[in-house]
């Protein structure tokens, strides 16, 4: 009887006492909801934190392989800055496949098995790189290791044969390190069986001079060989090539490891979608629950005002329905036309609620939302959802445009790195090769490439190996000096220059349609251990982004690596040719100082024949001088003194 007497102003008290209720049992449900699936986007997170973190264990390795390799304080101490970098990157892999082992949402989704995959990858991966790193000490550089062991029988071999002075030991030593060399700087099996066919040939030579310097050379020369075979097996465990040995078992791991984050990422991916479609479906489903048990406590008010909130009893009907009809006219002020201004209110927030979720459900994340005013359990809980929605879409756009940077620099990496193992005899084609797929690759207009000249070291210039300009190949000649425009500026301050502001007529490169001035200049040297080698013109109608310039600067590194490697080459070659001359023309000698002791002994042989002849005339005069004095009976000259005369005269 109480709650009979009631006035409409307790009625609707208790009421809206019960929808406030709701209304917060609907906020506190959807905050639970939404903290699981941000909760799922968190792991999401974590995946690509490890995807990049991946990335980054390949960079260091083939940092690594690169510089390391050739650096003799490595060797030295077994220690670098690399090495430490890519074990820093493993151990925080480790810690977050830790966390995600751990997280219940993994194992609920069945990925635990998929996460463990990927940690045996890594392991695999830290166990190959391991032994890959010893193998590599093992092998060593220069003084150290395989490589110093075989240097320092080598160089007993050849001081022992400048000490004999023979121009055939000379000669197999220098093929027998030019063998050497080939296999060192082109990992082919074939200079292998080279090398080991002149050690036979030398061997057989050394056994028939049977001289002791001979045996000790024999020595050496089977150490050198037992050495250098040890070097190639460490290659071959190493890996020849990429396909192959230690470099192809890191490969697989790394690819195994991709293909099961991949699969990871979808996973929770796809089930965070799930959950964001039955959170909203739950929603709806609540908002309609709610609005029934509404309708219940307006319709047990509304039997005590029968004609004077008819029309208001209609419209609740209609929006326990479901429906979100316009707004109840309010025409008095007492305590019905209160709560139609309520009610309004509550369908004007309901409508703002219903176009959100309509606007989320659509992926836009950017309507603009005031629902209560911003403030209570649903209001403030959809603006925050709506700023974490932003801000999760604003950081995968970000996830995404640095993920198509990566890839585009890894792909442009590897295309270069290819160029550079195809083109290694000859400057021009290296050169032409290079600018031309760097202008393509960044879609640029036209390029150059510049390379030192210094034959003369009082004249040093840098001249134009190969311009690519519009699709073409250009045949231009152009030289520059140091110090001269901003190409010689360069070259003296070895650092890159990129301009956007580039005088007229600087461009002396024009297409069959007419030329324009570019909007953009890039003037990156090459450059290897401070040394200016040459440098890397790039003109384009676009602007240039910083990830671009990085990009040609590292190119620009690699370029110069190999350029001086080339060069190098072009210079040992030359080296050799000239020493295979200075061999030919010692044989010639050799057979002209054969040909005069021929002729000498054949002299020799004529006047010991002539003083044979002498002495037997000679003899034959003694013996007539001898019967002519007996016949004679002369005294004053004895035959003594004849004899005498006869010694003096032979003599």
């Amino acid at each position: 009887m109480k709650f009979i007497n009631a006035t409409i102003k307790s009625r609707l008290v208790s009421t809206a006492i019960g929808i406030t209720l709701i209304l917060v049992s609907l906020g506190i449900i959807t905050n639970i909801n939404l903290k699981n699936t941000f909760k799922q986007y968190s792991l999401l997170s974590i995946v690509d934190a490890i995807n990049t973190e991946e990335l980054e264990i390949r960079k260091y390795e083939k940092d690594f392989l690169l510089k390391e390799t050739s650096n003799t304080e490595f060797y030295k101490t077994e220690n670098s800055v690399l090495l430490d970098s890519l074990y820093s990157t493993l151990k925080n892999v480790e810690s977050e496949i830790f966390f995600l082992k751990e997280d219940g949402i993994i194992s609920n989704l069945g990925l635990f098995q998929n996460v463990t995959l990927i940690e045996n990858g890594f392991e695999d991966y830290r166990h190959n790189f391991d032994l890959l790193k010893t193998q590599i000490i093992q092998k060593g550089f220069k003084d150290f290791g395989l490589v110093g062991q075989m240097r320092a029988q080598i160089h007993s071999v050849e001081g022992i044969v400048e000490e004999q002075n023979n121009l055939q030991y000379s000669k197999l030593m220098l093929t027998l390190r030019r063998h050497e060399k080939d296999y060192l700087l082109r990992k082919d099996l074939k200079y292998r069986d080279r090398f080991d066919k002149v050690v036979d040939e030398f061997t057989k030579v050394l056994e028939v001079s049977r001289s002791q310097d001979a045996e000790t050379i024999a020595e050496y020369l089977g150490n050198y060989q037992d050495i250098f075979h040890r070097v190639i097996e460490k290659d071959m465990i190493i890996g020849l090539k990429e396909d192959r040995g230690l470099m192809n078992s890191l490969n697989e791991s790394i690819v195994q490891i991709e293909k099961n984050l991949a699969i990871l990422y979808a996973s929770i991916y796809e089930n965070s979608k799930r959950k964001i479609s039955k959170a909203t479906l739950m929603l709806f489903l609540l908002i309609g629950f709610f609005s029934i048990t509404i309708l219940v406590f307006i319709y047990r008010d509304s039997k005590y005002i029968v004609n004077s909130i008819n029309s208001l009893r209609q419209y609740i009907n209609r929006l326990g329905k479901g429906e979100l009809p316009g707004k109840i006219e309010v025409v008095n002020t007492d305590e019905i036309s209160d709560m139609k201004r309520s009610i309004n209110e509550l369908t004007k927030n309901l409508k703002q609620t219903r176009d959100f979720v309509i606007e989320v459900g659509n992926g836009n994340f950017k309507e603009e939302i005031n629902v209560f005013n911003g403030e209570g359990e649903l209001g403030s809980n959809l603006i925050l959802m709506r700023k974490k929605l932003l801000q999760v879409q604003s950081e995968r756009e970000q996830q995404q445009i640095e993920s198509e940077r990566r890839i585009w620099n890894n792909e442009g990496i590897g295309l270069f790195a290819d160029i550079l193992r195809s083109n290694n005899n000859n400057i021009e084609d290296l050169s032409f090769e290079i600018i031309k797929n760097l202008v393509q690759y960044l879609n640029a207009n036209q390029g150059g490439v510049f390379i030192r000249n210094e034959e003369d070291k009082s004249d040093v210039y840098f001249n134009l190996t190969a311009a690519y300009a519009y699709d073409r190949k250009k045949f231009l000649e152009k030289r520059v000096s140091l110090g001269e425009g901003m190409l010689g500026t360069c070259a003296i301050e070895a650092k890159t220059v990129y301009m956007t502001e580039i005088p007229n007529h600087y461009i002396e490169i024009t297409s069959g349609l007419g030329g324009a001035n570019p909007s953009s200049l890039l003037i990156v040297p090459l450059k290897r251990e401070e040394e200016v080698l040459g440098m890397i013109e790039i003109a384009s109608f676009n602007k240039l982004e910083k990830h671009e310039i990085e990009f040609v600067e590292k190119i620009a590194e690699n370029v110069a690596s190999q350029l001086y490697f080339v060069q190098m080459n072009i210079k040992t070659n030359n080296l050799l040719e000239e020493t295979k001359n200075q061999a030919e023309e010692m044989l010639t000698q050799e057979e002209e100082m054969r040909q005069n002791m021929e002729e000498l002994t054949v002299t020799q042989e004529r006047l010991a024949s002539r003083e044979e002849e002498l002495l037997r005339e000679i003899e034959e005069l003694k013996i007539k001088n001898t019967e002519l004095f007996q016949k004679l009976g002369e005294d004053e000259k004895t035959q003594s003194e004849f004899d005498y005369e006869s010694s003096a005269l032979k003599n």
